[in-house]
């Protein structure tokens, strides 16, 4: 079956949002989108120039943090539970006035899997590409070539797929570094 044709169905509330967190992520957001337009279009930068407000930055934390618990929930869902996510990233960076989380990337010790989510308070819900790490690579983009954003580039047999983070939030490392791991344990190296 090819990977578009799947569909993960709701997951089950993460952690964080069965504490509340979740709405109060979204109120801090509703926040930043009025400083952006009250402050920010005052210095007559472009959005991508201008840098977050500090009030920003932490609901983006937040955003991040419950994606990469769905990303959990999704692996598992796919994979089953022998198969853990051992590191995940996603993309989550500001555009203007709000923010864009589009793409997110899980590494198990046996496959990669890159995921589609469905909205900015959506969850995963498509799969685009899973692979064996050593059909798959990832390598890490600098701000620039990851056009304006720190980037994660993912390449499989049937595309590549560029995973951008804020500046000081995303950490491709962990994702790195257990791609590199799932390789060497198949015998190879990355």
């Amino acid at each position: 079956m090819a990977t578009p044709q799947v569909v993960l169905p709701q997951l089950p509330p993460t952690e964080f949002e069965q504490s509340g967190q979740l709405n109060k992520m979204r109120d801090r957001r509703s926040k930043g989108r009025w400083l952006f337009w009250t402050f920010g279009l005052g210095f007559g930068l472009p959005a991508f120039l201008q840098s977050p407000s500090p009030d920003i930055l932490p609901y983006a934390r937040d955003y991040r943090l419950w994606t990469l618990e769905q990303l959990a929930l999704a692996t598992t869902y796919l994979l089953g539970p022998d198969e853990p996510m051992l590191a995940g990233e996603t993309s989550i960076y500001d555009v203007g006035d709000s923010w864009t989380r589009g793409l997110a990337v899980a590494v198990t010790a046996a496959r990669v899997v890159v995921f589609r989510i469905d909205s900015v308070d959506g969850q995963p819900r498509w799969i685009v590409l899973v692979g064996r790490p050593t059909d798959v690579n990832i390598e890490a983009r600098s701000a620039v070539f990851g056009f304006l954003w720190p980037a994660l580039k993912v390449s499989g047999w049937n595309g590549q797929w560029t995973i951008r983070g804020q500046p000081g939030m995303f950490k491709p490392e962990p994702v790195l570094d257990a791609w590199r791991q799932a390789v060497k344990g198949m015998g190879r190296t990355a």
